[in-house]
Order: C-alpha cells, then sequence, then structure tokens
C-alpha cells in the first residue's frame, strides 16, 4: 500500500504560539470582597517587584485570604 502524495506546495501549518500569561490577565473580576479583591490584587501587582518584595507580598495575600476563609467557615 503507498502513502497518498502530498502536493509539492504543501506545507503544515504551524500554529503561532499563544504569549504568556500574566498576572493581570488571569486577574479574575471583584469578588464582592473587599479584602479578597486586594489581595489578589496586591498578587497581580507583586509580579513587577524584586523577588524578595514578591514573596512578602505573596505571604501577606495568602495570610488575608486564609483569615477571610477562617472567618467564613466560622
Amino acid at each position: 500500500m503507498t502513502s497518498p502524495q502530498l502536493p509539492l506546495s504543501f506545507s503544515p501549518s504551524v500554529p503561532t504560539p499563544r504569549p504568556m500569561p500574566t498576572p493581570a490577565t488571569l486577574m479574575p473580576g471583584p469578588t464582592g470582597h473587599h479584602a479578597v479583591d486586594a489581595a489578589v490584587r496586591a498578587v497581580a501587582n507583586a509580579a513587577d517587584l524584586p523577588l524578595a518584595e514578591q514573596l512578602a507580598a505573596y505571604e501577606a495575600a495568602h495570610k488575608t485570604l486564609r483569615e477571610v476563609l477562617t472567618a467564613i467557615e466560622a
């Protein structure tokens, strides 16, 4: 059995790569909870900070979100 012959002008299409998402493009809409919205904004803004400051921003946001969830569960 022979393989089908492709036209000489055939060139497979190569998909163009999508741009990498950034925190700003992944940011959800407002949640309606001020502390949660502020924590999400802080995480999105942390990408522009030096690495040591990013860590502090992520830890602060994590603490805030943990406190909010604890209050909701109580």
